[in-house]
């Protein structure tokens, strides 16, 4: 994956946040991710992708970010657990949803899977480099990782 075809993710990551909640996030520095290095949140979204590239992309979230976000999509004050587990997938289908357009007709995105915690026996590698995107909206920190095969 070229560095230029990753802004495509910064821009609909940014784009989801003011289009859905009227209120910005903000990008860190992207940086490369290490081969040791394991980075986990409260909940995952995971989008497999097939077609003329492979690969996936992650979107993990702490909790607190995704309720904020599910209350203020949904406009309910409080929202129920799996509300919250499908607002991780919502993102994370909406991200890389967006971001497709900027690929050929095939280039395919799965259903998201959503993990909840650090996965146990999840084994979905990731094409290198893989990408870190490095994100807070309000005062939560998030991360998208891409992993797409050129």
């Amino acid at each position: 994956m070229k560095e230029s075809e990753l802004k495509h993710f910064v821009d609909s990551t940014l784009q989801y946040f003011q289009n859905a909640t009227g209120e910005a996030a903000t990008l860190g520095v992207p940086y490369i991710k290490k081969s040791d290095e394991d980075v986990y949140c409260d909940f995952t979204g995971i989008i497999g992708i097939s077609g003329s590239r492979r690969g996936a992309i992650y979107v993990c979230c702490p909790r607190p970010l995704l309720e904020q976000l599910a209350a203020k999509v949904t406009g309910l004050a409080q929202v129920a657990d799996d509300a919250v587990r499908d607002m991780a997938g919502e993102l994370a289908n909406t991200i890389a949803g967006n971001a497709t357009r900027a690929f050929d007709r095939n280039f395919q995105i799965s259903v998201p899977v959503i993990v909840e915690g650090k996965p146990k026996s999840i084994s979905l590698k990731l094409e290198s480099p893989v990408y870190v995107l490095p994100a807070q909206w309000k005062n939560n920190k998030f991360a998208v990782i891409v992993g797409i095969s050129d």
